[in-house]
């Protein structure tokens, strides 16, 4: 159940309690509209979200060749998505295309790659790709191999 179901039925609740302990019959219409008011909310939520904007993570390999042409070489990241631009890097001649982002291959300072589990919570290890501008990093998850990431991580490199 969504959090704000959850805590607009618990102020529905509580006002329903302040209503008969005053004997106050004014604040039970304002609970039923509140009550109204939520659940029209999620209604609209529901049926009426915009589905036809793709974000960078939703789109696929077809959909990214067919923005940025046919690329030299494809590194795979993630295995389990492979065909989703958050599973593969585009290799082009000056650039690379990173989970849907186009990355100048001139502003990337360094490639490295971490685990980004914590003692409580096992973590995906991640490509790291430092990108001069504004001290930034990006961090590509890449499953939970080692070797693996490490091989990715190289492979970035030779293709810069």
């Amino acid at each position: 159940m969504k959090r704000s179901i959850i805590l607009g039925v618990i102020a529905v609740i509580l006002l329903v309690i302040y209503s008969t302990m005053m004997s106050d019959y004014v604040t039970l219409p304002i609970c039923a509209v509140l009550l109204l008011v939520i659940a029209a909310n999620e209604y609209w939520r529901r049926h009426h979200s915009d589905d036809s904007v793709s974000k960078p993570h939703e789109l696929t390999v077809d959909e990214l060749t067919a923005e940025y042409g046919e690329p030299d070489d494809v590194i795979l990241v993630n295995a389990t998505r492979a065909n989703e631009a958050m599973g593969v890097i585009l290799v082009y001649k000056d650039f690379f295309v990173v989970e849907g982002c186009r990355i100048e291959k001139r502003d990337i300072t360094g490639v490295t790659f971490n685990n980004s589990g914590t003692p409580y919570a096992r973590g995906e290890y991640q490509v790291i790709i430092d990108i001069k501008q504004g001290q930034d990093y990006l961090h590509v998850n890449a499953g939970y191999d080692a070797a693996w990431t490490k091989d990715v991580a190289e492979e970035i490199k030779k293709n810069m």
